[in-house]
């Protein structure tokens, strides 16, 4: 059966098992990565507990999409992996509840483990803030169209609009699952600091909208040398976020356009060291999250499927084998 019940079940456990011994730690509890940076080959080789994450469930209003979806769905069944899938609530400016099509679809995998979180409101890049400026290097344009309406993007930031979107969001979440969702992830990581206090008053106190290593993608993308090494953003373990927000960085999509031609091995070598790393700055943390899309695997799926079995061969040779949902997780 699909492993998702792991043992932390509250928020004060699930920071609690982070290390408290490091100094200067954020909440005094260790999220903060320890001073030499590295875990002691013990912690490194302990076995740790994943969170399989799919984004951008509900965009595409084709049959093809909700067929995209349900064979990640299967897919990941076969794996025995319980996957969390960030969906939007109102893709097109169109509720999502509406689409029968993938309403079906959706109940379906919640009745066989799945977990389903909020993915901002219309999915539109800027909509909670300006992603993180290193994506700059390899996905200009938004940046350039802040740039270009910054008077209208400075008007929708402010706490009150920003915490409007997030009641509209919540309010068609809670209409479609019964219950508010647990976690935030914003449209292309573009989040900013009135998001989190927005947030917060809405009353969702965790957010995985943080990418470690944004330059990989980059490199996958546009081969830029400057691209190629080791250059996280973030080390990997959770941190606050004023006023009260767990932030909970995750590893970068690296099959985000799929996998082209020869690109298969150049993949999967940057995965295992972008993991090595990030596992090495988790420390003691006893969860890692794996970010995917449901539309780039979908779309290549016997390539990129293929990947990632591999991948997660090699995941389970470093001692993870325990896949759980963040609401497994948080809940």
């Amino acid at each position: 059966t699909m492993q998702h019940k792991p043992k932390l079940t509250t928020r004060r456990r699930f920071l609690k098992s982070a290390s408290s011994a490091a100094a200067g730690a954020v909440l005094g509890i260790g999220l903060t990565q320890s001073p030499s940076g590295f875990a002691s080959e013990r912690t490194r080789k302990r076995t740790r507990t994943f969170i399989f994450t799919c984004d951008d469930v509900g965009l595409g209003r084709h049959r093809e999409s909700v067929e995209r979806f349900e064979a990640v769905v299967r897919w990941l069944e076969r794996k025995q992996i319980p996957g969390t899938f960030f969906w939007v609530p109102k893709a097109g400016n169109r509720r999502a509840e509406e689409d029968k099509l993938w309403r079906d679809a959706i109940d379906q995998a919640r009745r066989t483990g799945h977990d389903f979180q909020l993915h901002g409101l219309t999915h539109h890049c800027l909509e909670f803030g300006v992603p993180q400026k290193s994506i700059r290097r390899h996905a200009p344009k938004m940046f350039e169209q802040y740039e270009r309406e910054r008077e209208k993007w400075e008007k929708e930031h402010t706490v009150r609009a920003l915490r409007a979107k997030f009641d509209e969001a919540v309010a068609i979440y809670e209409q479609a699952f019964g219950e508010r969702p647990l976690v935030f992830r914003a449209p292309c990581f573009g989040i900013c600091p009135n998001a989190y206090r927005a947030m917060f008053e809405c009353g969702i106190r965790y957010s995985s909208s943080r990418s470690v290593n944004p330059a990989a993608t980059g490199y996958v993308l546009t081969r830029k040398p400057k691209l190629k090494p080791w250059q996280p953003d973030y080390p990997g373990r959770p941190f606050e976020e004023p006023p009260g927000v767990l932030e909970i960085p995750t590893l970068e999509d690296l099959t985000i356009r799929g996998v082209p031609p020869g690109d298969r091995e150049l993949i999967l070598r940057l995965f295992k060291r972008d993991i090595t790393h990030y596992l090495d700055a988790l420390g003691d943390w006893p969860y890692g999250v794996l970010t995917t899309h449901y539309h780039s695997i979908g779309r290549q799926f016997d390539e990129v499927t293929s990947l990632y079995d591999e991948l997660l061969d090699w995941l389970a040779a470093q001692g993870i084998t325990q896949w759980t949902t963040f609401k497994g997780a948080l809940s």
